[in-house]
Parts: structure tokens; C-alpha cells; sequence
């Protein structure tokens, strides 16, 4: 992508306005960053409860509180994803790639890397993953993922032709360094800008700041010996399609629950205020109450704001006794109470069930079965109860697989041409098979299930270490028929070695009349 000098920024894009506006709230959702919530949060949820606190900010508000339920959604959806680490298959003749491969993954914290993506996607709608290298950081490939607000990508049918990376290096509005990072077919373009929040501005020598000064001499990569064709970067959607642009930019998990994010916090905030102010407190008279002096603070002080003595009156939240109010109620005597006890009733099952309720909705709605959050699971349940109960977190898991399958193999077979072109590691053959270990059923409902098939006499031994094993190779099942013939041999013939029955030429007589006289 080429940058004009002077161009606004963020260059203006068709989907820009719409979809960063989208990253920002998003974003803030999943970080549960409270100052990014008020700026940010009524942009998709308007007239809420964060909203409200944006425009009362500074005014005396009292404290927020967030659920981190966009965060617990996301990081569920990595899990599902990627808690069982894929299989790749480099071919049964590509021994010393697939030994590379293992010895790679464990130095890049393969799963790890693949996790984070996935997390990232599922909170922001999509993720890039980008192979790098660095000499002066590593003898290895580098697997990076960024952030879709951090990437100006080009479309060109529904696919990734090319992508800028852009890494913000100072805060300062009015003198801001940004490197872009330019992927296209071919080569790697690396440019640093000097401008301002709102513009671009002008380039600048990459060694003028540390992080980029390393890049000068190699600023242009040709990146031809390892892809011929095409940019190393991939784009993995977390699912599509995205309604709001005409662009394959994926929909986050919580796109369309803001607003239900927005009531869970407010009804969180209401639970928690009812227990601050039910607090149990007793109203005395004031002669009962010490006076005291406003302090400047410090560890000797009451409360770190008051000492004793002096004629100031101070209202402290966590105090147990206050002065009486006009209006108070009178004892018998028609005399005020000199000690009134204050308790307020704590609404906790109203609270509790309207926070419940609305968890279940927004899970459900981001495509999850309530059970998979550890909401409805009384009692034992067989495995297959299970499985049934949270079809829908399955059916979402194998959708978005789905989506980075390709993906992912693209990018590890990405990884092995730059460990082969660079750093003289074996070259693939051929791009690796992905598959994801199989999940494992109820044990004790699986061994029944074989030993009524077996019953039938409608399994062989081979399909019966399958379904007890399925995550052996097929060496391994194999080996494992051959033990149990071993161990359990067939029942010899009592026929056998004698007279074939009935002997030669005796037929049979349908009529039982017997032998001839």
C-alpha cells in the first residue's frame, strides 16, 4: 500500500469509520479497561450505563464496575479451538521436515502462539498471522499475530493480497512516529512516518528510532526464495459474515451483545451498591460522635483523611454511627432516639437471577451452550447428556475451526520455507495435512457401546481398538490386533482332521423312508 505524505489518517478506507469504531469498543470489552469503556463503550451501546458514566465523568461519579464476561467468551473460544493442539502431517516420507517441524514448535511455543490468535479473533473478529525473522532475536522463524485495528489490509475477492502493519512508537499526539510494515507479493517493505494523530505526515530514515534502526539496511525484503507467488501474512476471520461492511472482516463474539454487556455491568454495579449502602449502621446523637480536623493524610491519620480533635464534621461511608436527622424517628417517650439502627434490605436473588439470565442470553447469542460457562450442570450427566447439552458451543467450535484450518497450515508451511530459505533448515515438499486429535468420548459409554457391537458380532477387533484409541496411527492399531489375536487365539475345530459330514454321495431323504430291504 502506497502512503501519500500529508494523508490523513487513518487513510480513508470504505469500511474504516465503521469497522475501527467497532475495534475500539470491542477492544475495550475484552480488556474491561474501565476508561476505554466510558470513551468508547456508548459507541455500541448508546444511552447505557457506561454512557451515562462518560457524561457524568469528573463530576463526583461514584466507582464502576465491569463483569469480564467478553474476556471469559474469548478466551473459551480459543480453547475450543485450540486446547487440543492440531497434527500436522508433513508425509510419511518427509522425515527429517517433520523432525524440523517438532523441534520448531517447541522453540516457538507453537499452541501458545495459536491461542493468542485464536483469543484475538474471537474479541476482535479476526486476527493476522505474520512469519517473521530477525537474526539479532533468534536463529528461527518468528510466529506474530496482530491485532486487526493494527493492519490495513487490501481484499481482492473475498482474499488477503496485501496488508500494512502499523506500530504506533511514541504517544504523543502532536509528534507521532508510526513503522509500517508493508506485505505484499513479493517483498516486505519496511517505512517510518513522522506526523501527528491525525496525519500521516512525512517518512523519515528507519534508523531514527531504535526499534526500526536494525531494518535500514534491509528496509525492501525479497521474499521471492520463499513463496514465489503471493505474501506470507495470513488473515484468519473469527467467523463471517460481517454485516455491517461488505468485506471479509469477521464478526467478533460479542458483536450485536453490547448492549446486554452494557446491563450486566449496570446490574452488577446495582448488586454491589445495594451492598454498600445496606450496610448495617446506627444513627446517634451528635454528642455521642467525636469531632474532628481534616489532615492531609499519612499512616498516622484516622482514616487517612481526619484526626480527632478540631470542629470540622466529616461523613465517612464505612462508619458505623452518624449524628441524627431532622424527622428521625421518636422512642416512646415522643424523645428522639439517641441510637436508631439504619439496615436496608439486600435485593441478592432479584440481582442474581437478572445477572444469570442475561450471562445465559449473551453466551447463547455469541454461539456457546450456557454449560460450557458452568451454568446449568447440576447433578451427574453421562458423557452423551453432555455432548447433547452443549451441541451448540460444538457446532460454533467446528465453524470456526473450519475457518483456520487452511489458515493454519498455509502459515506453518509459511514457517518451514522461511527456516529453509534463511536459516538453511530441510524445505517441505508439499503443504502439511492439519487435523485435530479427536475428542475423546465417555469412557464407560464407549466401552459399552463396543461390547454390544461385539455382541452382534457386527465389529472387527481392528474397529474396536479404533474406537477405544482414536487418536493412534494406523501402525499403532496394528500392532495393538496383532497382540490380542496373540493373547486370545481361535478355538480350534473339533471337526477338524476328521470325516467331512454327511460322508460322500448320501443324500438326503426328504421322505424318511429309510435304506432299501
Amino acid at each position: 500500500m502506497l502512503i501519500d505524505p500529508g494523508t490523513t489518517w487513518p487513510p480513508p478506507t470504505a469500511y474504516v469509520d465503521i469497522m475501527r469504531a467497532r475495534w475500539e469498543s470491542w477492544s475495550a470489552w475484552w480488556s474491561g479497561d474501565l476508561h476505554k469503556l466510558r470513551s468508547t463503550a456508548a459507541g455500541t451501546a448508546p444511552g447505557g450505563y457506561w454512557a451515562r458514566h462518560a457524561e457524568k465523568q469528573g463530576k463526583g461519579t461514584p466507582r464502576q464496575l465491569h463483569m469480564p464476561l467478553a474476556a471469559d467468551i474469548a478466551r473459551t473460544s480459543a480453547e475450543l479451538i485450540f486446547g487440543d493442539s492440531p497434527r500436522l502431517d508433513w508425509g510419511k516420507s518427509a522425515t527429517t521436515v517433520t523432525s524440523a517441524w517438532e523441534t520448531l514448535t517447541d522453540e516457538l511455543g507453537w499452541t501458545n502462539a495459536l491461542l493468542e490468535g485464536a483469543e484475538t479473533a474471537a474479541a476482535l473478529g479476526g486476527v493476522y498471522l505474520r512469519p517473521m525473522w530477525d537474526r539479532n532475536l533468534a536463529d528461527r522463524p518468528l510466529a506474530t499475530m496482530v491485532r486487526p485495528d493494527d493492519a490495513l489490509p487490501l481484499f481482492r475477492f473475498g482474499q488477503l493480497a496485501a496488508v500494512t502493519f502499523v506500530t504506533v512508537l511514541n504517544e504523543d499526539p502532536a509528534l507521532t512516529l508510526r513503522w509500517l510494515e508493508h506485505h505484499e507479493p513479493g517483498q516486505i517493505r519496511h517505512e517510518l512516518w513522522l506526523g501527528s494523530s491525525g496525519n500521516v505526515g512525512r517518512a523519515v530514515p528507519l534508523n531514527e528510532h531504535p526499534v526500526t534502526a536494525g531494518l535500514a539496511e534491509t528496509s525492501v525484503i525479497d521474499t521471492t526464495p520463499i513463496r514465489p507467488d503471493g505474501i506470507l501474512c495470513e488473515y484468519v476471520p473469527n467467523d463471517l459474515p460481517q454485516p455491517l461492511v461488505h468485506l471479509p472482516h469477521g464478526r467478533a463474539d460479542v458483536q450485536g451483545n453490547e448492549t446486554l454487556l452494557d446491563a450486566l455491568d449496570e446490574v452488577w454495579d446495582s448488586w454491589i451498591r445495594d451492598i454498600r449502602i445496606g450496610k448495617g449502621r446506627i444513627l446517634v446523637s451528635s454528642e455521642l460522635l467525636d469531632p474532628v480536623a481534616v489532615t492531609s493524610g499519612g499512616p498516622s491519620s484516622w482514616f487517612g483523611r481526619f484526626r480527632r480533635g478540631g470542629d470540622e464534621r466529616a461523613f465517612d461511608l464505612d462508619a458505623e454511627a452518624f449524628s441524627p436527622l431532622p424527622g428521625m424517628p421518636a422512642d416512646e417517650a415522643g424523645k428522639l432516639s439517641p441510637i436508631t439502627v439504619a439496615q436496608f434490605a439486600l435485593r441478592v436473588q432479584e440481582h442474581a437471577d437478572t445477572a444469570y439470565a442475561l450471562v445465559d442470553e449473551i453466551v447463547s447469542r455469541a454461539g456457546y451452550a450456557p454449560q460450557t460457562f458452568g451454568r446449568h450442570v447440576e447433578g451427574q450427566l453421562s458423557g452423551t447428556a453432555m455432548a447433547r447439552r452443549e451441541r451448540r458451543s460444538t457446532s460454533t467450535q467446528g465453524r470456526k475451526r473450519q475457518h483456520w484450518k487452511p489458515r493454519t497450515s498455509r502459515f506453518a508451511e509459511t514457517l518451514m520455507l522461511i527456516n529453509a530459505a534463511v536459516f538453511n533448515g530441510p524445505r517441505p515438499d508439499a503443504r502439511p495435512a492439519l487435523e485435530w486429535p479427536t475428542d475423546q468420548a465417555d469412557p464407560k459409554e464407549n466401552a459399552e457401546t463396543i461390547n454390544l457391537l461385539s455382541q452382534a458380532e457386527a465389529i472387527s477387533t481392528e474397529i474396536k481398538v479404533k474406537m477405544a484409541h482414536p487418536e493412534w496411527e494406523q501402525k499403532d492399531v496394528d500392532d495393538e490386533v496383532k497382540r490380542i489375536k496373540a493373547e486370545n487365539p481361535p478355538a480350534p475345530d473339533p471337526l477338524d482332521g476328521g470325516e467331512p459330514f454327511p460322508p460322500p454321495g448320501q443324500r438326503d431323504d426328504p421322505a424318511g423312508s429309510g435304506d432299501e430291504q
